[in-house]
């Protein structure tokens, strides 16, 4: 028991200090790809601007989330692309310093240091070789490929192991047998699907042509042609999907380009950038446009990275693996990888589909009339008297006691927020809460109660929200919104008003519009005139939300309601945080 107690402790002990520096490097995994794509890729294609700037963006994207000891060998290899590469002895220096002081045990690659790069690395400090790139063909040396055993009577042309990069290939065929028709498959270098060209009968041969874009890579393309009959059964084939024919296809190639039997060579298509398997920055004519972001950056949606990367939490990662769109978390499912569609859906990542929120509603009342205070007109305003909300003006008004139209301060509300998204643009949701500053009773007299301020906000809304992606993005978010509920909205003006009722010419009310009153007379009184409005309303309005992440942000609303019962308009603008889940 003594001894299960310390081996639990000690486990313990042991998750509790690795497992927190395990998750810091969170991006030691995909650095070390890039790393392996600097060297085995643009390296050995001699490309060492690009081999260099792969690095250091590396070195540059991995900040405090990459060991020193990946760090360490990340400038290992930029004092090799620099040394042996650009015969750049002092800037490999530097490097290899650099590499030394984060990792003093890191190895040099010697398969690919030169013996310059090498002194210099051990002038630098550093021990003996160890460390070696992962095994790839060289591409500066394309590797012959044998073959594939043909069919009996089969005979393709071009009979070529090389060419050059951006060269459509001719492939024209004949054979013994009685076919009727033939298909030229082909997959491109690092590509993961074979595609097929219908080749058409010209004479007794075939023709078919594998397009620029499948040798646009420095690499190998595979191809092979099957041959059928009549009846679609295989009666010849030149290579097979197991033992494809092989074309090594490299920029710096001075083989003969691919012809037809007797016909000069296609020429070779405009340069659009050499772009291997994941490599960011390459442009694509059929997708959205890219940006210039690198592995790394800060971003806040897919657009801004690079191609063959995606803006996943905030930053441009490295385009995962999938097999359908369910393992994209971000954009949707193309060739095996995880991209943005042509149509831009799916670059700005996932969103949240449940936004709550928290707000302060201010409302502003537009209100006018005549004659205010008069018995006819206590439907529209209860008057009370000034500063007071139980002591009701129940007497009658001389004619003329007028409220010029315009904005009023009325009822403030806190509300609660929840809307659901059924897409990154389409929203429904519902407003709830509490209105406070609400006036006395409406219809309020010496025998009536009158009727009570309703506090209560019940809003539903349906907003859409501009731009692709909008709630997966950080930024501004505008949208517009259309619903209706049940509110009530009141408002107090102040009116001075002639009191008919204390007229001692009388014991009635005044006799309105009759001359033989004098209203000079009569004493003046002031009042509050509650405008009531409500109790359902109808609502269009807009706003705009700043996301400070893509799950959290300040909103700004701004609702044009119309109240029924008691008509009216009124503008109620609000202030409020939200929040996706």
């Amino acid at each position: 028991m003594y001894r299960s107690s310390i081996t639990l402790l000690f486990l313990a002990l042991f998750s509790f200090f690795t497992v927190p520096a395990m998750a810091q490097y969170s991006r030691e995994n995909a650095a070390s790809k890039k790393i392996d794509e600097a060297i085995n890729e643009h390296y050995l294609a001699t490309d060492f601007d690009k081999a260099e700037n792969v690095l250091t963006g590396t070195i540059k994207a991995c900040e405090d989330k990459c060991s020193p000891q990946l760090l360490g060998k990340a400038w290992m290899y930029v004092g090799i692309v620099r040394g042996s590469g650009k015969n750049d002895q002092k800037g490999a220096a530097d490097a290899f310093a650099k590499a030394l002081a984060l990792d003093a045990a890191v190895k040099l690659d010697t398969q690919l240091a030169t013996p310059e790069t090498q002194k210099t690395f051990a002038n630098a400090g550093g021990g003996g070789g160890g460390d070696e790139a992962p095994e790839k063909p060289s591409k500066t040396k394309p590797a012959a490929a044998a073959p594939a055993a043909p069919g009996a009577g089969m005979n393709c042309t071009p009979d070529v192991r090389e060419m050059q990069t951006r060269r459509p290939v001719p492939v024209q065929c004949s054979t013994d047998e009685e076919a009727a028709s033939m298909d030229l498959r082909y997959k491109s270098f690092g590509g993961e699907t074979w595609k097929t060209v219908k080749m058409k009968k010209v004479g007794d041969t075939f023709r078919g042509e594998v397009p620029c874009d499948a040798s646009s890579n420095s690499g190998t393309l595979k191809l092979y042609v099957t041959a059928k009959d009549a009846s679609g059964e295989k009666v010849d084939n030149w290579g097979s999907k197991s033992e494809p024919i092989a074309i090594e296809a490299s920029e710096t190639s001075t083989a003969e380009p691919p012809a037809y039997d007797g016909e000069e060579a296609p020429a070779r298509c405009q340069a659009k950038g050499e772009c291997p398997p994941d490599f960011p920055g390459c442009s694509d004519s059929k997708g959205p446009k890219r940006g210039g972001k690198d592995w790394g950056a800060a971003c806040d949606n897919s657009t801004e990275c690079k191609e063959g990367l995606l803006c996943e939490s905030g930053t441009c990662e490295t385009a995962p693996s999938c097999e359908t769109a369910a393992d994209c978390s971000t954009g949707v499912c193309t060739d095996g990888k995880c991209s943005v569609a042509d149509d831009g859906s799916g670059a700005s990542g996932p969103y949240k589909k449940n936004w709550i929120g928290l707000h302060f509603a201010q409302d502003w009342a537009f209100v006018g009339g005549t004659d205010v205070c008069q018995f006819q007109n206590r439907a529209q305003f209860a008057c009370y008297q000034s500063g007071s909300t139980t002591d009701s003006f129940t007497n009658d008004a001389y004619p003329g006691s007028n409220v010029a139209t315009g904005a009023v301060f009325a009822t403030h509300r806190i509300l609660l927020s929840y809307d659901r998204a059924f897409t990154s643009n389409i929203t429904v949701g519902a407003r709830v809460g509490f209105a406070f500053g609400g006036g006395p009773p409406a219809g309020k007299d010496s025998t009536t109660a009158g009727t009570a301020f309703l506090p209560i906000h019940a809003e539903a809304r349906l907003t859409y929200w501009f731009g692709k992606g909008a709630l997966g993005k950080k930024g501004l978010r505008p949208y517009v919104h259309a619903g209706g509920g049940v509110a009530q909205v009141d408002a107090k003006v102040p009116v001075t008003v002639t009191d008919c009722q204390s007229s001692t010419q009388g014991t009635g009310p005044c006799p309105n519009g009759d001359p033989s009153v004098n209203p000079d007379g009569l004493p003046s009184v002031p009042l509050d005139a509650w405008r009531k409005m409500g109790q359902g309303f109808v609502t269009a309005g807009g706003g705009i939300v700043y996301a400070f992440t893509p799950k959290f942000g300040a909103q700004l609303n701004a609702n044009f309601m119309f109240m029924l019962g008691s008509s009216g308009p009124v503008i109620e603008p609000s202030l409020g945080v939200v929040y996706g889940l």
